[in-house]
């Protein structure tokens, strides 16, 4: 065996390695990178009892020197070097004697954190007969707990970090912490491998532990704040309006009804002057009358129908109030439509009490076209309009507009193949179902019925339904017996789903609203939206498997708006308040 120098030579060679320390001065290389050495020497003949690791480099002046001891056949240490190219380790093995039993070297690059320098095998040459000695340099593994949170912005959360060697074993040194993006989390050391991170924006970063050549990292999500619902103003300075809605497809423009008989148009945001369409000569605006809504034929962007319910005014002919369904067509210029193309679909006489017109239309998902009439006024349907099914007054209507001139019964409503009974009608015993709307993911349909002294309802007909449900008034009022006040036989009849106290609390009549089904609020899809006109509260609930669920008054978010005559839904499913005042509300995410 060659001795590397003499016994006592060797000793103080050893004795300028650290023992058990790492060397690194300033100023030799770059980033200090600490590593680990492993080396299994049991197979040598000349017990091997330490392990001197030298380290050069062209840019480290005084070579790197350090001492790993060996402890039953295996030599373990940490060695820190600087970060750079053209390192080159080599490891002596020396017996108790101070011999030098073994070499081996290595050049290699050595990565800054928090890069992972991988694990290098390298092979000690015996310097006589003997066998080769195995040995590895690689980083330590550096995990951390937990590897994933979500912390809410202004709020803390501790990580912990660990070490051990390539052989699994602990290693009770301090790491460094850093964040990736500290604008979304700040994190600030507690202790030798804790940490304390800070959320501070919403986003996504990193957070690593760095020891050595190796880091372990956890990920760390801070969520946007919870968007609360609120409302935003979108058009003012209209007369009585009393609906909103959207051509199929159409995001630029929205269409306000107006009682009085005009239809305004709000383009890109800004209330145009010219109404849509005016048919204040032909509308009759009293009480509970006047122009009541639009619906946009399902293909409106290529045969450009429309179609408007409104209480007749017919002076000299006849007494005011009988409710036309009328198509129109835009003309060529798309914010104006033609007066001169009105055409009569369907007129339902309605002169003998001036209230409970019903009055919206709508496509259903089927393509047929659905009109809601009250039950023709007057106090308790003294003319019994709402249970007789001669009548068209009290009814939910369903009609082909595709399938005749100017309409055709479709072939699965209830009363199709009937001659006493009208085909049209769909459902029936209504009081006044002034706003009715489908759910625009299940197709079912929701039905507000105004209530008289004592229950408003919300009715709500599956999409399977094959029609000819039967709501009771009057003979009972929600729940409740109306005529005769008790013991009233509701054999038959389909309750409502919801009801509350009328006249109570400032409530007057119930007005329907939509299920959203938008983008924005996403913790609100699946809620029926309604209002009360007189409290002027608005209110949600979620009808799930036959039961009322999650029920809300956005008071506190909205406040009281004013006047509810309406809500709306645009193409994209987003929701709109309208009040009486003159105002058109869109229901937005807040920020808080």
């Amino acid at each position: 065996m060659k001795r590397l120098a003499t016994v006592a030579a060797v000793g103080a060679l050893l004795g300028t390695a650290c023992l058990g320390k790492d060397t690194f001065e300033p100023g030799r290389g770059g980033t200090p990178v600490t590593l680990v050495v492993q080396a299994d020497v049991s197979a040598a003949t000349a017990a091997v009892t330490t392990v001197v690791v030298e380290v050069t480099a062209t840019d480290i002046a005084i070579p790197l020197l350090f001492n790993i001891p060996v402890s039953g056949g295996t030599a373990t240490g940490t060695i820190t070097l600087p970060a750079g190219s053209g390192r080159t380790i080599t490891m002596h093995a020396y017996d108790a004697g101070g011999i030098e039993t073994h070499r081996g070297s290595i050049t290699t690059a050595i990565r800054p954190p928090p890069a992972t320098n991988p694990t290098l095998s390298l092979t000690l040459a015996p310097l006589a007969g003997d066998v080769p000695i195995g040995a590895q340099i690689g980083s330590f593994l550096v995990t951390v707990a937990p590897a994933a949170d979500t912390i809410a912005a202004g709020g803390t959360a501790t990580l912990s970090a660990t070490i051990v060697t390539a052989t699994g074993d602990p290693v009770d040194s301090a790491v460094i912490w850093a964040t990736l993006d500290p604008r979304i989390a700040t994190v600030a050391r507690t202790g030798p491998r804790t940490a304390q991170v800070t959320a501070v924006a919403s986003g996504a970063t990193t957070v690593v532990a760095v020891f050595g050549g190796s880091a372990g990292s956890a990920a760390i999500v801070v969520p946007a704040p919870a968007a609360r619902p609120g409302v935003v103003l979108v058009a003012q300075g209209l007369t009585a309006p009393d609906y909103v809605t959207q051509p199929p497809g159409d995001t630029s423009r929205l269409f306000i009804v107006e009682q009085p008989g005009r239809i305004r148009l709000v383009k890109n945001g800004t209330l145009v002057t010219t109404p849509f369409l005016d048919l204040t000569s032909v509308v009759a605006y009293n009480g509970e009358r006047g122009l009541f809504s639009l619906a946009f034929h399902p293909s409106y962007a290529s045969n450009g129908y429309f179609y408007v319910v409104y209480t007749e005014n017919a002076p000299g002919t006849a007494p005011d109030g009988d409710i036309k369904l009328v198509r129109y067509h835009v003309s060529a210029n798309p914010d104006v439509a033609d007066p001169a193309s009105a055409f009569l679909i369907l007129t339902i006489p309605h002169t003998t009490f001036d209230n409970h017109n019903g009055g919206l239309v709508a496509f259903g998902a089927d393509g047929y076209l659905y009109l809601s009439v009250g039950d023709g006024g007057g106090s308790g349907d003294p003319l019994g309009n709402a249970q007789n099914t001669s009548s068209l007054l009290g009814k939910m209507l369903r009609i082909d507009v595709n399938g005749g001139s100017p309409y055709a019964i479709p072939a699965g409503n209830p009363f199709a193949a009937d001659t006493v009974r009208r085909r049209e009608i769909w459902a029936y015993g209504l009081r006044n179902p002034w706003r009715f709307s489908f759910d625009r993911a299940t197709h079912d349909l929701y039905i507000a019925d105004v209530g008289q002294s004592s229950r408003e309802e919300v009715d709500v007909q599956a999409a399977a339904s094959p029609g000819g449900e039967n709501y009771g008034w009057n003979v009972v009022e929600g729940t409740k017996c109306f005529s005769p006040s008790t013991g009233c036989v509701t054999t038959g009849f389909v309750p409502p789903v919801l009801e509350y106290d009328t006249h109570v609390n400032g409530t007057c009549s119930i007005t329907g609203g939509y299920v959203y089904r938008g983008s924005r609020l996403p913790s609100l899809v699946g809620s029926y939206f309604y209002g009360d006109y007189c409290a002027r509260w608005v209110k949600s609930f979620r009808y799930v498997n036959g039961v009322v669920q999650d029920q809300h008054d956005y008071t506190p978010e909205f406040g009281l708006l004013g006047s509810i005559t309406s809500f709306g839904e645009d193409s994209r499913g987003e929701l709109y308040v309208v009040v009486q005042e003159g105002r058109v509300y869109r229901i937005v995410p807040v920020t808080p």
